[in-house]
């Protein structure tokens, strides 16, 4: 039967209309998934560039710093300093700054200060000198108050710059600060060659008034372009003549003291990526109206090549081709038990700092490569998950460590045996690695950082994942405790508390003074002992301030009392000036001499022995006594004792409470006390925590004694 000619136009037109639709509906959808596809890339580039914007802050801020404290201890700078010696200055400075120029072209203001903002010396404009700072910065006024080292972004007449100060001692007094000033180029010229980006710099109006350059673009009610490229110009001037143009203004420059001051403008030019993807797009809308009668199949085809095109983009490092970071975050977050191991390259940053980051990237790829080769030999996964990090993973239920260590032994031989040949440099490059390992399930690479910072701090190669290298409740520990020791020194909270020493009659001849915080959490009182708060108090530099507060205290206490007053140092205090002059000014207090006596406590590696002695002899000319504490814990040089000729030996405590049940602690003990008469050195014995203890003891011939047997440490000054 044939067709009604008007059922085939029908028909014909149906298909037609079916096939228009089909062609508009795939249209939208794939000029949808495109767009979402050059939003995310956009996205990926925008915090890869901040978070590499923020690194090179750091690491450059880091890298000044040292130049600064190279200048700064140059021989005769600071004496030259505190006498305003111009010319001396300048045949100092000059070679340096010389040098400084040469290594980096971004360096634009080297200046020196006196205390008062009087400019010394400018090594960028020696010809102008002497005047006085008009606009007096709060990053000088911070570095003459608190005379330590600042850095932060700073608005100029002419631009802005990331400056950084350091303050100058002569003698241990405070002459002046130096303040290096460099360009923000410094950090954002390599931003360009890794994103093809476009990037420039906005200050906030409120400081438009500071500076006289007057190529400035309004961008917002708030901020105004300073710098940037002709595109990133035109884009905030004429906005409609660059619609495939995007602007990122998400990374805040900030002064010293954390204020923003302006921003980090980035630019993407979008039009080749979207071109690529239309001109794809297009073929694939042509080929199914062409082959109708396959629309279903090659609908489904496209759709499919699609996918993995799209997936290619997201889930692909374009620098090496492994799977990056947000492939890797979906295979952790599949369920499967999984063996997760995370390098990174030694020194890598110094290496892109020496070579740059063309031959940086090199090493890179012939690295990944690497890692690849390996991963497909043992059955892992690759992946690179930002600069220098590479990660193998693999699904594993049975995971043997020992068998895993062997995978990492080969690892590291060959990738520190990898011939890696730069032909821009005609060089071959080896590199080595660090690795984290970790086992089973979603959080592995954060376990596997853990064991990887663990494993640098001890130099080893490699070190699996396991409670004691779990940093995360430890560094909340180590925070939370430096807020309550500042806290404790601003409101007076660090005291001492006395502990009595008696003779052997039980009558108290002297109190030795041990350092608490009172703490008042909650409304309620604690003390806090040394051990939660001294190694803490070292690590964050908060030692010297609590260690000033325990000795203001605990002499001023004792200034007029008839008892003797006994204080704790470790041996590296005595080479501090500023703990030391305080201990000289309260000294001066009392009336009478030898009624302060200062423990040292016995430790291996003391740093400079013979400075310890020269110290040691100049405050016993003050009338100051001498006790070795903890003697006998386990390290003692009896060199190092003859030397000191200490007035004291406290037995540690260890020995004194075993006595009554080891005969090794009795023998010690004895020893000990025969070794002090020798040297016409009285004994102290700790930890005598009853009548049976002290009783014995006095028959061994200790002189004086101290422990819960006569009194716990109290806190005699506010009772």
């Amino acid at each position: 039967m044939n067709i009604p000619e008007k059922t085939k136009q029908k028909t014909l037109l149906l298909s037609i209309t079916v096939l228009l639709v089909s062609w508009v509906v795939g249209y939208i959808f794939l000029d949808y998934q495109f767009k979402n596809s050059v939003d995310e890339q956009l996205e990926n580039i925008t915090e890869s560039t901040e978070k590499l914007f923020e690194i090179k802050v750091r690491e450059e801020d880091k890298t000044i710093k040292f130049r600064l404290a190279r200048i700064v201890s140059a021989d005769g700078l600071s004496k030259a300093i505190a006498e305003a010696d111009y010319e001396k200055i300048h045949s100092i400075i000059t070679p340096y700054f010389n040098r400084l120029k040469s290594l980096n072209e971004d360096v634009k203001i080297l200046t020196f200060r006196s205390p008062d903002g009087v400019t010394l010396y400018r090594a960028h404009k020696p010809e102008f000198r002497g005047d006085t700072l008009n606009n007096k910065r709060k990053l000088i006024l911070d570095t003459n108050t608190m005379q330590r080292s600042f850095s932060g972004f700073e608005v100029g007449k002419l631009e802005m710059t990331y400056r950084t100060t350091q303050a100058i001692f002569y003698k241990n007094i405070y002459v002046g600060n130096v303040e290096l000033g460099v360009s923000p180029e410094l950090f954002i010229k390599d931003l360009n060659t890794i994103f093809n980006i476009d990037i420039g710099i906005a200050i906030d109006k409120s400081l438009l008034d500071i500076m006289l350059n007057n190529d400035k673009i309004s961008i917002n009610d708030t901020y105004t372009l300073i710098k940037g490229s002709e595109k990133l110009r035109k884009f905030f001037t004429s906005p409609k003549e660059l619609s495939d143009f995007r602007v990122d203004m998400n990374m805040p420059l900030q002064n010293h003291l954390s204020k923003t001051l302006g921003i980090l403008v980035v630019g993407f030019d979008i039009s080749k990526i979207v071109e690529q993807n239309r001109a794809f797009m297009y073929k694939l809308l042509f080929i199914g109206i062409f082959v109708a009668l396959l629309l279903v199949i090659v609908l489904h085809e496209g759709f499919n090549m699609m996918l993995k095109h799209f997936t290619k983009q997201v889930y692909t490092d374009h620098l090496t081709g492994l799977s990056n970071r947000q492939a890797l975050n979906d295979a952790l977050y599949s369920g499967e038990s999984n063996v997760l191991i995370l390098s990174n390259i030694k020194e890598f940053s110094l290496l892109n700092e020496l070579y740059g980051v063309d031959v940086g990237n090199e090493v890179l790829l012939q690295v990944a490569h690497e890692f690849e080769k390996f991963g497909v030999e043992h059955g892992f996964n690759s992946y690179r998950v930002s600069s220098d990090e590479y990660v193998l993973l693999k699904e594993d239920s049975n995971f043997e460590a020992e068998v895993y260590s062997d995978f990492l032994d080969e690892l590291h031989n060959n990738i520190s045996t990898l011939p890696i040949y730069i032909g821009k440099i005609e060089e071959t490059l080896r590199v080595e690695i660090y690795s984290g390992l970790a086992f089973d399930h979603e959080h592995s690479l954060e376990e596997a950082q853990m064991a990887l910072r663990k494993a640098k701090e001890k130099s080893l190669p490699y070190l699996a994942y396991s409670q004691s290298v779990d940093t995360k409740k430890n560094s909340e520990r180590i925070l939370g405790m430096k807020r309550v020791i500042r806290h404790a020194l601003e409101h007076k909270n660090v005291i001492p508390f006395f502990q009595p020493i008696t003779d052997k009659n039980g009558n108290i001849i002297k109190y030795e003074a041990l350092v608490r915080i009172v703490d008042f959490e909650n409304g309620e009182k604690s003390i806090i002992f040394p051990d939660d708060f001294l190694p803490v108090a070292i690590k964050s530099g908060l030692y010297i301030e609590v260690a000033q507060e325990m000795l203001s205290q605990a002499l001023s206490f004792f200034s007029d009392r008839d008892e003797k007053i006994s204080v704790n140092f470790l041996p590296n205090d005595f080479f501090n000036y500023a703990l030391m002059d305080k201990l000289v000014t309260l000294i001066s207090k009392f009336k009478t001499s030898g009624k302060i006596v200062i423990e040292i406590t016995e430790q291996e590696g003391i740093e400079d022995f013979d400075r310890l002695v020269r110290v040691v002899e100049r405050l016993r000319k003050q009338g100051v006594l001498i006790a070795i504490d903890d003697f006998g814990s386990g390290y003692a040089n009896y060199a190092h004792i003859l030397r000191i000729k200490p007035d004291y030996l406290k037995i540690d405590g260890s020995l004194i409470k075993n006595i009554l049940n080891d005969n090794d602690s009795k023998i010690l003990v004895k020893s000990i006390i025969r070794f002090a008469k020798d040297l016409e050195t009285k004994t102290i014995a700790e930890y005598v925590e009853n009548e049976e203890i002290f009783e014995l003891l006095k028959e061994y011939g200790v002189d004086e004694f101290q422990g819960y047997y006569f009194g716990r440490p109290t806190d005699l000054i506010n009772s």
